[in-house]
């Protein structure tokens, strides 16, 4: 879930203007319980841009558990305790099932949200022109950590629709581009973990794990970390 916290003006928005009230919708959020209603148990609860089965999964920023009360605690301190949050969904129906679930939670916090069901592309766009304040979005993912962080939080990245442009995160992430020692690039990554998790530009939620369904007959398939298929070596026997 993106949270609009500088991308246009709908980051003043309550969630985006206020990092109390964006903790609080995350500690209202039963990640497990998402993964059983959504995914019938088929998807990983997660905190960040790996799973924590990823060997470069930061442990030392684990997966919050659910607490409402300090949800609701963190609402009164943030003078908000019953914010609106105008929550954009594609309308394919794994995103518009976990809106629904996370409004369900979300209330019991005393947040109000209000979901937006929009087709695919066009949601999109709004997220490109910051025309949101929170926006269910999935991704693939890549083998590389780096593909699935930098471009989302670097200062002016491509895919980085929560508008989140921290100097001290862009050094830490061009840093973790100029070596190819991958303890030295998790020491980066710890220290991206911890200034995203105090941000929360992006609520990640989960890791949809991969299902296929095949032909016998089809012979030279692979599977691929990102989960896309590739056609090329294919062929039916």
């Amino acid at each position: 879930m993106t949270i609009n916290i500088g991308k246009s003006d709908k980051s003043k928005s309550p969630i985006g203007s206020n990092q109390k009230i964006r903790e609080a919708l995350e500690l209202s959020l039963d990640r497990n319980g998402i993964s059983q209603v959504v995914f019938d148990g088929l998807a990983t609860p997660g905190n960040q841009w790996v799973p924590p089965t990823n060997a470069n999964y930061v442990k030392s920023v684990p997966v919050p558990k659910r607490d409402v009360a300090k949800a609701k605690q963190l609402l009164k301190e943030a003078g908000n305790p019953n914010p609106v949050v105008n929550l954009v969904t594609p309308t394919t129906t794994d995103a518009r099932n976990i809106a629904q679930v996370v409004q369900a939670m979300a209330k019991e916090a005393g947040i109000d949200v209000r979901i937006q069901a929009t087709e695919f592309a066009t949601s999109l766009n709004m997220a490109d022109k910051g025309d949101f304040e929170a926006y269910i979005l999935a991704w693939s993912g890549r083998p590389d950590p780096d593909g699935n962080l930098y471009s989302f939080h670097g200062c002016n990245q491509p895919l980085n629709y929560s508008g989140l442009c921290n100097p001290a995160l862009d050094e830490i992430l061009n840093d973790s581009r100029l070596t190819t020692d991958l303890a030295q690039r998790r020491v980066a990554w710890e220290k991206a973990a911890k200034i995203v998790n105090a941000e929360r530009p992006i609520i990640y939620m989960l890791h949809r794990k991969w299902l296929w369904a095949y032909s016998p007959k089809v012979a030279g398939f692979k599977e691929y970390p990102d989960g896309l298929i590739r056609f090329v070596g294919m062929k039916n026997s």
